[in-house]
């Protein structure tokens, strides 16, 4: 059986508590999701600053935790059957943390898949499309001087936006 302290990442980021949730990630809106969820279900976890330069996320040490190079990550050593399970891509650790806890996905059935509806929501569509728009609007393609991209993500996170609060106005 492999115990956390096999993991390659953890030579990196060493666990000072391996008993608990090891989390790698950093501090941007997809790195926070993993964090909140860990508070909010009272799962004990010891956070890993990962940042997104090159030399951590290409790192061979967090490749060989997420080999797709993003964060969030994470490592828990009580995973299913007894056995440490790592696990990358935040919407997975999202309902991972629910399952496991019995938390944050409602009490049905319907609740569980409406949860998942949005929780995809975001991962497929607002997520990314506000990280294009930030790109476009605020860092390197503010430059460019074909305007149409930057136009296209903030019309689009406007939608998606819209989407989101007639939902939010309709649970109040």
């Amino acid at each position: 059986m492999i115990t956390p302290a096999e993991f390659p990442v953890t030579q990196r980021w060493p666990a000072k508590n391996p008993q608990v949730v090891q989390l790698y990630s950093f501090p941007t809106p997809n790195g926070v999701k993993v964090s909140i969820a860990l508070e909010e279900t009272g799962l004990p976890y010891e956070a890993h600053t990962v940042t997104l330069s090159d030399t951590d996320v290409k790192s061979a040490a967090f490749l060989s935790l997420n080999p797709n190079n993003k964060i969030p990550a994470i490592i828990d050593p009580q995973g299913p059957d007894g056995t440490p399970l790592a696990l990358f891509e935040s919407g997975a650790i999202l309902i991972y943390l629910a399952e496991k806890t019995g938390k944050l996905m409602g009490e049905t059935a319907t609740d569980k898949a409406n949860t998942i509806q949005w929780l995809m929501f975001q991962m497929g569509g607002l997520g990314p499309m506000l990280g294009q728009m930030g790109f476009f609007s605020k860092f390197a393609g503010s430059e460019w001087e074909d305007k149409r991209p930057q136009e296209r993500y903030l019309t689009e996170a406007a939608r998606l936006l819209a989407v989101l609060e007639k939902e939010l106005e309709g649970k109040s």
